[in-house]
């Protein structure tokens, strides 16, 4: 008898039935994918942790459709009403760069990712706005915009910005990965990745990948889908500096975390407790 067989006549036993249709369709289900030289997709297992009320971590493996190559993330999800998100920048304490393990540290955060764009002296590239203080102006660039007004956080397009008394931080950096729950289409590169993203119920997620690249695709693409079907289910999302400017910081109570990039910045997204 060959592997087939037996394994069709399995499939059969376990569905209860003697058809040899059925056994047929059940099997072909089952391998097609393989066949096809793809692998089914399957939701990541890692569920969000809580870490306290308002403050949750994601590891994520992610592999086979729909993404290009296999790549890890780690998420965070804040509650910024509990936990307020703040730009840091390197400047307010004399330095033109700092890595993002001594920037928590200097600002007495609880963790950050790296943030903006910058030029070969590591001067910030966009709009930058600190506890309400603008200390870099916005660039005319193709590029987004997080931002927390009155509280609440957005992505805008740099067009759509609109400067208010009411803005507490911003960032400019860029491109956009979801806008208004569509997934952009993304030029095809591939590099260390970084990136913010808001909720349907205004959470505030980063990300950053772990010891892998991926492409901005996959990156969209993650934030884009659902929690049902295992994505980070953001409305909006940004990517911030990438390649080895991508890291992240975290130490609070359990949770450590120590993803090195391959220099200083300039400035980052910090995580404050209120």
């Amino acid at each position: 008898m060959t592997i087939f067989y037996c394994f069709q006549e399995f499939c059969k036993s376990l569905i209860g039935v003697k058809s040899k249709k059925w056994g047929s369709f059940l099997l072909t289900l089952l391998v097609l994918p393989f066949l096809m030289g793809q692998a089914p997709y399957t939701p990541p297992s890692n569920s969000w942790k809580k870490v306290d009320e308002g403050f949750e971590v994601r590891s994520m493996n992610l592999q086979g459709q729909p993404y290009q190559i296999p790549f890890k993330l780690r998420a965070l999800r804040l509650e910024i009403t509990r936990f307020p998100v703040r730009v840091i920048d390197s400047r307010d304490f004399g330095a033109n760069r700092l890595d993002i393990k001594t920037m928590v540290q200097k600002s007495q955060a609880l963790g950050a990712v790296n943030g903006g764009f910058f030029l070969p002296d590591y001067k910030p590239l966009g709009l930058l706005i600190v506890d309400g203080r603008e200390t870099s102006p916005l660039r005319k660039a193709d590029w987004g915009v997080f931002l927390i007004q009155d509280n609440v956080p957005k992505i805008t397009h740099t067009k759509d910005f609109l400067p208010d008394k009411n803005i507490s931080q911003a960032l400019q950096v860029g491109p956009r990965l979801v806008v208004g729950g569509r997934e952009l289409t993304m030029k095809r590169q591939i590099a260390r990745r970084s990136a913010v993203g808001i909720t349907y119920k205004n959470q505030v997620v980063l990300v950053n990948t772990e010891d892998t690249d991926a492409y901005a695709q996959d990156l969209a693409r993650i934030f884009w889908l659902s929690e049902d079907e295992g994505g980070l289910g953001c409305r909006d999302a940004l990517t911030l500096d990438g390649g080895p400017s991508a890291q992240m910081f975290v130490e609070y109570k359990s949770l450590k975390i120590d993803i090195p990039g391959g220099w200083g910045v300039p400035n980052g997204l910090g995580i404050f407790k209120k």
